[in-house]
């Protein structure tokens, strides 16, 4: 059996609040493909602003659960 790697180098969102927050904050994507359900995920590369921006976006209380 083939061991796989699954470690993604990448974070990657189909949550369309997500895409267009970070693109506020003017943190773009590396690349985007369409899902084998023709829905579109964004790739972008994990960086320290990346965290903190998804940080400041979750602390909204909109997506508090």
């Amino acid at each position: 059996m083939e061991k796989k790697n699954i470690w993604d180098k990448e974070y990657q969102t189909s949550f369309l609040d997500e895409y267009l927050f970070l693109k506020k904050k003017g943190i773009r994507y590396e690349w985007v493909y369409k899902n084998e359900n023709g829905i579109s995920v964004w790739k972008y590369k994990k960086t320290q602003e990346l965290w903190f921006t998804l940080a400041e976006m979750y602390s909204n209380p909109k997506y508090c659960v």
